[in-house]
């Protein structure tokens, strides 16, 4: 399967924006309700959203391979990272509930 670096970099400005739009809306809805603006997952998402803006950076910018893979490479071991402590997070208090 194919698909042409056009169409991945269009889908990659299209998810820039859904995450944009969506991390918006996570925060004025925390901001009306007086939620908690900065946890786990609202971090996640901004180094998922760092993660996006600069892989659509190097496509507008020719930079080396090799700051590529490291970048790129790092965001995406800490957003796994993360991700295994939000669902650690969650099997905790799913445990505790259960006592």
């Amino acid at each position: 399967m194919y698909f042409s670096p056009v169409f991945l970099q269009n889908t990659l400005y299209v998810v820039a924006v859904l995450l944009i739009a969506f991390m918006v809306g996570v925060f004025i809805y925390k901001k009306k309700n007086n939620l908690k603006i900065i946890d786990k997952p609202f971090v996640l998402a901004c180094i998922v959203l760092l993660n996006t803006l600069y892989s659509l950076l190097t496509g507008i910018v020719n930079l080396p391979y090799e700051l590529n893979a490291v970048v790129t490479g790092g965001l995406t071991l800490v957003t796994f990272g993360y991700i295994i402590v939000i669902i650690w997070d969650f099997h905790k208090e799913n445990i505790k509930e259960k006592k």
